[in-house]
């Protein structure tokens, strides 16, 4: 797995989200593309996920009680102006990143266990515990990378 660290200034995401649990996330997650996908195409060749935690409908802490898993399938957005009708948009605040590509042909949410449990550590990196979003990122070749935000540090 390629990964690299990347600084990223506030931007927004625009698009459609649903809760979710670990256990259903998979094939909801590909309800919402299949639903959406088209649509959000049409404004960008770039779709992410973005995941978080919410109650009320209110983004909380990763650490939160009683937070319920989010995923937002969207478009970049360089402002708060839904993209799409029916979009909502959320504000993804500066941060800076560690950065995995998703080798082909291998599932998306073993690369995840992968890059938490060996890809973080290996570069000696911390994640920021207090970053309410983790994301997924797809070109228009479907090449998929995944986004945690780490701690800032000289690396």
């Amino acid at each position: 797995m390629k990964m690299r660290f990347e600084d990223r200034n506030t931007f927004y995401v625009s698009g459609y989200s649903m809760e979710t649990s670990e256990e259903t996330l998979e094939k909801d997650c590909a309800a919402l593309r299949e639903k959406y996908e088209g649509q959000l195409r049409a404004v960008s060749d770039d779709l992410y996920f973005v995941s978080f935690m919410s109650k009320d409908g209110v983004v909380v802490s990763p650490m939160a009680e009683g937070g319920v898993m989010t995923y937002l399938l969207g478009v970049e957005s360089k402002t708060q102006i839904p993209a799409t009708e029916g979009a909502t948009c959320i504000e993804v605040p500066a941060a800076r990143f560690v950065v995995a590509t998703v080798p082909d042909n291998v599932p998306i949410l073993a690369t995840w266990h992968e890059f938490f449990e060996k890809g973080i550590p290996a570069l000696g990196a911390a994640i920021d515990l207090e970053y309410n979003f983790y994301l997924e990122s797809f070109d228009k070749n479907g090449t998929c990378e995944l986004w945690i935000p780490v701690i800032k540090s000289d690396v």
